[in-house]
């Protein structure tokens, strides 16, 4: 008896459903998005450590007095507060921000029945855009992308997604540039900051160390050993965010430019989403926290 040709393809549907899949519009925007919530997920953690290493060493230095309510706040041995509370919460508005926007682009590269989403992303990306102006962040940058916010409820009235989404591209592309350029500034400045943490770290362990041979020294030797590994993992750590916060903005322009050229390679998207898987490999060798 014969087999219908019909019948044939049966093995190769799901290879057929994935090829599809695969080549969906939206993918790249999907790809996008994914990799931007990797990022702001792992340099969030990045940073918390920072916050935790930064709380340490006001134990560690605070004075042999009585306790007071600002006994342990970071501060500098002339009474200076050297809290990176406040830009480290500027850095993570500043990857809150860009993980909306990209999610914003993917609900606007979605099917027709992704209105819904996209006026969802679109005001978490509004709400994301006011939260980085109150933190300080780059004003201009925020102007930029709060107006590209504000567009799209007015294109989309009229069903035109497609050039909604070509035109909150192009008109984010300055206001992504700024915002990576304002991340790098404030990364960059972090490695010294972790240093000061490490020397301090340092003077207080040597100073309280036990005696060699003991197995207190064995113990305390081995936290002490975390901690320094710790730190060579958040330098690594910061330049990978560094990295894929500056790729950010040409990921944006390549997207852009495969709206009009499909078959675009998208190099730079390839080159984020490495980043970002890499980011997410950070600290599996350390104790949890």
């Amino acid at each position: 008896m014969s087999v219908s040709p019909a019948f044939r393809l049966l093995p190769l549907l799901p290879l057929l459903l994935a090829a599809c899949a695969n080549n969906a519009p939206d993918k790249p925007f999907a790809d996008f998005d994914d990799a931007a919530r990797s990022v702001t997920q792992s340099s969030a953690g990045t940073l918390a450590r920072i916050q935790q290493n930064t709380r340490l060493n006001a134990v560690l230095t605070a004075p042999n007095a009585p306790l007071r309510a600002d006994t342990f706040r970071p501060q500098a041995g002339n009474g200076a507060s050297y809290d990176l509370g406040p830009a480290l919460g500027q850095l993570q508005a500043t990857l809150d921000a860009l993980e909306k926007y990209a999610r914003t682009l993917r609900s606007l590269a979605g099917d027709r029945e992704a209105e819904a989403r996209v006026d969802a992303a679109a005001q978490d990306l509004s709400d994301s855009v006011q939260d980085l102006k109150l933190r300080g962040g780059d004003e201009t940058a925020a102007k930029i992308l709060a107006t590209a916010a504000d567009a799209l409820g007015r294109q989309l009235t009229t069903a035109q997604r497609k050039n909604a989404l070509r035109n909150t591209m192009a008109t984010a592309q300055p206001g992504l540039e700024l915002l990576a350029a304002s991340s790098h500034r404030a990364l960059s400045a972090l490695p010294g900051y972790l240093s000061v943490l490490r020397d301090s770290l340092l003077r207080h362990a040597n100073f309280s160390r036990p005696r060699y041979g003991s197995w207190e020294r064995y113990q305390f030797d081995l936290a002490i050993a975390d901690r320094l590994r710790e730190f060579e993992q958040i330098e690594a750590a910061l330049q990978a965010s560094d990295k894929a916060i500056q790729a950010f903005p040409d990921t944006n322009r390549q997207l852009l430019q495969s709206l009009d050229a499909p078959q675009s390679k998208l190099q730079a998207l390839r080159d984020f989403a490495a980043e970002a898987r890499r980011l997410r490999n950070f600290y599996r060798d350390l104790p949890a926290k």
